[in-house]
């Protein structure tokens, strides 16, 4: 195995790539009393576009989430039996580009791990529990169609990429989920699941040696196919010119959401953490509770305790979102997009406020070490080198403020905006 030392904090990473294409990554953690584990694939709602072996294939939208759900439900059981039974939490979940599959247990770790490991590579899909699924992710989506927060989250993105998979829920649409058949379905897992295209992170307490012993032989019993020559089709197309999107549902305060749609080009690896951990100092600098600008317009009237921001890097985009409620949407937007010019002239000016965020962010970073949830969730395994929290706390020690106003002025200079407002329809 390769071992990769985090010194600063006298822990390490132990990665070993398999004969059928799956990496492992292990970090025992000392004193800890529970594991956790997570088999990711790289593969997401923004998959439904690919060319498999030279064919173009297009698929319905939320089929990615879509087979998440068919992994659990077996031929006469569910899976999140089996976990409950060897008493371990597990859990899954879609992301833009990615699925995940998790457990954390205190005791039966390797049977907890073969479940895992098992459940996700031998897969039992029928027409039948195909045509049953339809009908409980179409709760899923009407549920989340009535929120309005998720609404507001995801119709703002839709105007940020128009006319892509990203104007798609990650659930897809009761259309589009209606449309998915079983051919669909085993075809996205044929070409998405391969262990080539997965990795599997476990962290807490754990033998290295024997766990991978362990994993070695649970993989030797498989037969895989060859490994699928895949090609994305992600096509984000320019952004509609600026404008103000307004809907209407059951809400007692208008919803505004604030998109900022990056169009500059990421840096990839450890890089690309170094532009996430500026652009969040950056947002915190101006958009958190300590920030003059916010104590002003909350002071104002202007926002509330619903105020937050958010950012997204994923595979081929990234955006910005900041949203709340607000009795005054118009000012609410006049005020955001002020600050936001203001940025790139403003942020060299705020060295002491810096300081303070990145001592803040440090602290933060600190506590999760202690969580083998959070280090799992920190851990990413698909940017070509594996990025843990331990590389996310040297970068932040060595980021400077002049990092942070290059990085800033590279995402602000090159955006785009799209306003979603959410009105009561009474």
């Amino acid at each position: 195995m390769k071992i990769i030392h985090y010194h600063d904090y006298d822990e390490q990473l132990l990665v070993q790539k398999l004969p059928n294409g799956l990496t492992v990554y292990l970090q025992p953690k000392s004193g800890f009393n529970k594991t956790t584990a997570i088999l990711g694939v790289n593969y997401g709602s923004t998959d439904q576009s690919f060319i498999l072996n030279g064919k173009k294939v297009v698929q319905p939208a939320g089929i990615a989430h879509f087979l998440e759900h068919k992994m659990f439900d077996k031929k006469d059981y569910d899976v999140f039996e089996l976990f409950n039974k060897t008493g371990a939490q597990s859990n899954a979940f879609t992301s833009f580009t990615r699925t995940n599959y998790l457990f954390s247990t205190t005791e039966s770790f390797k049977d907890n791990l073969n479940i895992l490991l098992d459940f996700v590579q031998i897969p039992y899909f029928t027409k039948e529990k195909v045509n049953r699924e339809k009908g409980i992710i179409d709760q899923e989506i009407n549920m989340y169609k009535n929120d309005p927060n998720n609404q507001a989250y995801f119709q703002t993105i839709r105007q940020l990429y128009p006319d892509s998979a990203l104007s798609n829920d990650i659930a897809g649409s009761s259309k589009s989920v209606d449309s998915i058949t079983l051919d669909d379905v085993e075809l996205a897992y044929q070409t998405f699941y391969h262990p080539s295209n997965m990795s599997l992170f476990i962290t807490g307490k754990l033998d290295p040696d024997e766990t991978l012993s362990w994993i070695i032989d649970n993989q030797a019993r498989k037969i895989f196919s060859q490994t699928p020559r895949i090609e994305r089709i992600n096509n984000y197309s320019a952004t509609l010119f600026e404008a103000v999107h307004t809907d209407l549902m059951n809400v007692s305060r208008t919803k505004v959401s604030v998109g900022l749609r990056g169009n500059d080009q990421v840096p990839t690896g450890r890089d690309s953490l170094k532009y996430e951990i500026g652009l969040s100092i950056m947002f915190d600098l101006f958009f958190s509770e300590n920030a003059i600008e916010y104590d002003r317009l909350y002071h104002s009237g202007v926002i509330d305790d619903s105020f937050s921001w958010e950012f997204e890097n994923e595979r081929g985009f990234h955006f910005a979102m900041l949203s709340g409620d607000t009795s005054q949407p118009s000012i609410f937007v006049q005020e955001i997009k002020k600050i936001i010019k203001t940025i790139p002239a403003k942020v060299s000016e705020l060295q002491d406020e810096f300081q303070l965020q990145k001592n803040e962010l440090f602290g933060n970073y600190i506590s999760m070490m202690d969580s083998e949830e959070a280090i799992s969730s920190q851990f990413d395994g698909f940017l070509g080198e594996p990025l843990t929290i331990y590389d996310e706390v040297t970068i932040l020690k060595q980021l400077t403020l002049k990092d942070v106003q290059m990085i800033s002025e590279r995402f602000l200079n090159h955006l785009s905006i799209q306003v979603e407002v959410i009105k009561n329809h009474q």
